[in-house]
């Protein structure tokens, strides 16, 4: 179920991340924990709990589980939330572990600048865009 904002429930909501009420969270593809109302067996961990069929969510800026002003599982299901779309892009740039990197000594040849974005396999210039391969002795001084 969808309203006139793009809103949907928690429930609806695919695994991923959302914002309610100003507040960014994550929705997991696991289900909330609960106490069993007697030993269970099907799960792993405890027997005294069971896994529920509402979902599990959690604020981004805290790691606290989210719960967005309810205290019931039921209602929190039931709470409308605008899931967020990454692109492609933005997916695999969070994948690669960039890292701003200011230092003495780390002059870009192009543009003089002294800002790096450092990946994996390459080190960019922040300033210009200039990528060095991290093998080569130049970004050897980047990276080391």
């Amino acid at each position: 179920m969808t309203d006139p904002l793009g809103r949907v429930t928690l429930a609806d909501c695919p695994p991923g991340p959302f914002l309610f009420d100003g507040i960014l969270g994550f929705k997991t593809e696991y289900r909330a924990m609960v106490q069993a109302s007697s030993p269970c067996h099907c799960s792993p961990v405890d027997p005294r709990f069971a896994t529920s069929r509402w979902p599990d969510a959690y604020c981004i800026a805290t790691g606290e589980a989210f719960w967005g002003g309810t205290t019931r599982h039921r209602d929190r299901a039931a709470l409308l939330v605008l899931p967020i779309v990454l692109s492609e892009d933005v997916v695999r740039s969070a994948r690669a572990g960039v890292m701003l990197y200011r230092g003495p000594g780390t002059i870009c040849p192009t543009c003089f600048g002294a800002s790096w974005l450092v990946g994996r396999r390459s080190a960019q210039c922040g300033g210009c865009g200039t990528a060095l391969d991290l093998a080569t002795p130049q970004a050897a001084q980047v990276h080391g």
